[in-house]
């Protein structure tokens, strides 16, 4: 019988595969910004982060870490590039934990060994929460601290306490010291102490109260200069926040414009975050679900309280206007627990089952052999320093990363500016004098090409780009006296080799969410003049 310690040791294997997926050169511009923060941040001397688009916590531990490991002479740890793979060591012990956390939320809910053990083994093998611990981001962290969250309330309605309210404002403060968006789960907090001592009204208000005391204080312990630098964090916070409103704000949201609220990110857990296979189990599961609440309300109140939980948080975030997939991550351990028990309501042959989990597998596979070959961008760099020659003049795309990534110094470069307003002729007369110098043009990805693209009608969208629109269909099509000469993918790929065969299998993923593809597997062209 499988244990709980294996399906541990299984999520630990496939997040710490292919961990050094961009060699060091920290391609993930979030994890970048983070890591450059967090090596200037020192115990005791300089705790100021001086930025505020997330919270400090994640920064607070990754440093003390880093300067601990350093007290013991692990000084490779303490560096700018140590960081870095300190940082995702760190995301993959803290999704770990999530599996774990899972088990114990399952055992809550159904009280069924076999239930238990499916839900922490479905989130083990999804491949989203895989791909995100490849990364130092806040948004695993928010992933935990989210989980233990929802597993101290459903404790508290089984058996309330003061240590318990304690513990759930200091988890609460943790969210809300790692993004400020957690504030949603705290509406959730006070329904649960209200439910659990409606009859002792009393009791409901010093809970209350201690929690929101707690939480404070303890906010204020995570992320200190909040409150030092008041000012500052609050001009951060409402950036961040009409960010989340306009899509066109920043350059690079610009992919998120027209995109339909909570249908686009369904889609994109359905087919990439998730699978299809474990979906449509997590469909399954929530339908029973629901079914057994409407049975019996009062005897399945954890279950209730477990799934208005999350539907509160896909309520709040999914109608935002900017959809990065990574937003939604706090979603899984909740679908990881429905497909569970959809599986295990499953009454065919056990064979069927064992089909389903190999299948599940099988996809896995698939995207963990991103991470078995060289970064796209490293490959098209030694493409760039064998095939091009030494003083050609690069044309390079702005808001993305130069390529080539090292020996840059051998070539010279352009920069087109492609976002920029208005797109009118002024605009383009610049870029055609700059495009005239270049003998390459380099695509490092699809940040820019395919949301311009989109925006080609004037009339339709408050900022397009008919031009550029225009340029680009001229680039692709060989119109723009450029021939494409190298093309780098690393798309989802299952191989196998019998004897003198040679059976490959690919997933085309260009149709994901960008921010899916853009940071550890992006599709890059090269173009030559002709």
């Amino acid at each position: 019988m499988i244990k709980i310690t294996t399906i541990l040791l299984i999520g630990l294997t496939l997040r710490l595969w292919g961990l050094n997926w961009d060699q060091g050169f920290h391609m993930h511009p979030d994890e970048r910004m983070l890591i450059m923060i967090a090596d200037k941040i020192n115990f005791f001397d300089n705790l100021n982060p001086d930025f505020f688009n997330y919270g400090t916590l994640p920064l607070y531990l990754l440093k003390a870490l880093a300067q601990i490991t350093d007290f013991f002479l692990f000084t490779q740890f303490s560096n700018y590039d140590g960081l870095l793979y300190l940082g995702r060591f760190m995301s993959v012990i803290a999704d770990v934990t999530v599996i774990y956390l899972i088990s114990l939320i399952s055992k809550l809910l159904f009280k069924r060994r076999q239930l238990i053990l499916w839900p922490a083994f479905l989130y083990a093998v999804a491949f989203f929460p895989i791909q995100n611990t490849h990364f130092f981001i806040v948004d695993v962290y928010l992933n935990l601290f989210s989980t233990l969250l929802i597993y101290l309330l459903l404790t508290f309605l089984i058996k309330p306490s003061f240590k318990k309210v304690f513990l759930i404002s200091l988890v609460s403060g943790a969210l809300l010291a790692t993004k400020l968006t957690a504030v949603i789960f705290f509406i959730l907090v006070i329904a649960v102490f209200f439910i659990k001592e409606k009859d002792n009204f009393k009791q409901f208000i010093l809970n209350s109260i201690y929690f929101l005391i707690f939480t404070v204080m303890f906010h204020f312990i995570f992320m200190p200069y909040a409150y030092l630098s008041f000012g500052k964090f609050i001009e951060s916070s409402l950036l961040q926040s009409k960010m989340n409103s306009d899509p066109y704000i920043f350059p690079y949201t610009l992919q998120y414009v027209n995109t339909f609220p909570y249908l686009y990110y369904l889609k994109n857990i359905f087919i990439w975050g998730l699978g299809p296979v474990i979906s449509a189990l997590g469909i399954l599961g929530l339908i029973r679900v629901i079914r057994e609440i409407r049975k019996n309300r009062q005897d399945k109140l954890i279950l209730v309280i477990f799934v208005i939980f999350y539907f509160i948080y896909f309520l709040a975030i999914g109608q935002s206007a900017v959809k990065f997939m990574r937003y939604m991550l706090p979603l899984y351990p909740f679908l990881a627990v429905m497909a569970g028990y959809g599986l295990y309501n499953i009454k065919f042959l056990k064979i069927i089952k064992i089909i389903i989990v190999i299948g599940i597998i099988i996809w896995t596979v698939f995207f963990l052999n991103i991470y078995s070959y060289p970064n796209t961008r490293i490959q098209a760099t030694r493409w760039i320093l064998d095939n091009i020659p030494i003083g050609s003049t690069l044309a390079i795309e702005h808001w993305d990363d130069r390529l080539p990534i090292f020996g840059n110094e051998k070539y010279n470069f352009v920069e087109m500016s492609l976002y920029e307003q208005p797109d009118d002729n002024l605009k383009w007369t610049s870029l055609k004098q700059r495009l005239a110098q270049a003998d390459y043009i380099i695509i490092a990805s699809n940040r820019l090409y395919v949301p311009l693209q989109k925006l080609a009608d004037c009339s339709k969208y408050r900022s397009c780009y008919p031009q550029t629109a225009k340029y680009y269909d001229d680039l692709f099509n060989g119109r723009l006296g450029f021939k494409k000469t190298a093309e780098f993918t690393d798309y989802p790929t299952l191989g196998i080799n019998i004897g003198s065969a040679n059976w490959r299998m690919k997933i085309a993923d260009d149709n994901a969410d960008e921010s899916f593809t853009v940071y550890d597997h992006p599709k890059i062209m090269i173009f030559k003049r002709i």
